[in-house]
């Protein structure tokens, strides 16, 4: 009898969830204690630009993404019979979804590895599209699994709550910079000028990391929402 050595989907989605909360947690903490992360409240960009944790933080997240990336491509053949069932555009949107899910992951690696202060354009492009391109995804897999019957408060919740803290970060960025020109800076100052630890932080920008730390664990919670979908299913 021949051993099946396949990797349980539900098991990647834990491994790749639980991988990205302790790469956070573990940047966090090591930085803050070091001096060179603030303790209240950094952006998650700002974290790695030194220290020990510069050598794991880029590693960890892009595992945890790339494994989101390969269960994305399991996800698609999971939904296919529903979105067959529904009719309609939802299997073209299915196929959307995943290729729209798979540009973000790789947007996502890029985000984590090309840093803030290094490559501020790049860095801002990337993570804008991974953001966006993994709430659009979120919101597709849920509308599909609402109208097959596979409702999910958790999902449901963590779906809008992204949502809102990516809105408001957007906002809490446009208030910072129009702050940030009134004091006669340009335009860009925050994407090129990122902030240090010692640097007095304004109100938007204390608000805007809350709203990136907020997001991210609203992806986190939705992420595992999905695991009773993986239930079974082999890669």
């Amino acid at each position: 009898m021949v051993e099946d050595t396949s990797i349980g989907a539900q098991r990647l989605l834990e491994f790749s969830v639980g991988l990205g909360i302790a790469t956070l947690v573990a940047t966090y903490v090591v930085g803050m204690t070091g001096g060179r992360v603030a303790p209240f409240i950094p952006i998650i960009s700002e974290m790695p630009f030194a220290g020990p944790e510069s050598s794991f933080y880029g590693p960890g997240l892009a595992i945890s993404i790339f494994s989101f990336i390969l269960l994305v491509q399991v996800f698609h053949r999971v939904f296919a019979p529903l979105a067959q069932t529904l009719g309609g555009n939802w299997e073209s949107w299915n196929d959307l979804a995943r290729a729209l899910a798979t540009f973000g992951g790789i947007c996502g690696i890029i985000t984590v590895n090309f840093h803030w202060n290094s490559y501020p354009l790049l860095h801002g492009v990337a993570a804008f599209m991974f953001f966006t391109s993994f709430l659009l995804w979120s919101t597709f897999v849920w509308r599909l699994l609402e109208n097959s019957g596979r409702s999910h408060t958790v999902r449901r919740i963590a779906i809008f709550s992204g949502w809102l803290f990516y809105v408001l970060m957007i906002l809490f960025g446009n208030l910072e910079s129009r702050e940030l020109i009134a004091a006669g800076e340009g335009v860009f100052h925050r994407m090129e000028n990122p902030p240090l630890v010692g640097d007095e932080r304004s109100l938007y920008l204390n608000l805007i990391a809350f709203c990136e730390w907020s997001m991210v664990f609203s992806f986190y919670a939705g992420a595992l929402s999905f695991r009773r979908e993986l239930e079974d299913v082999r890669l």
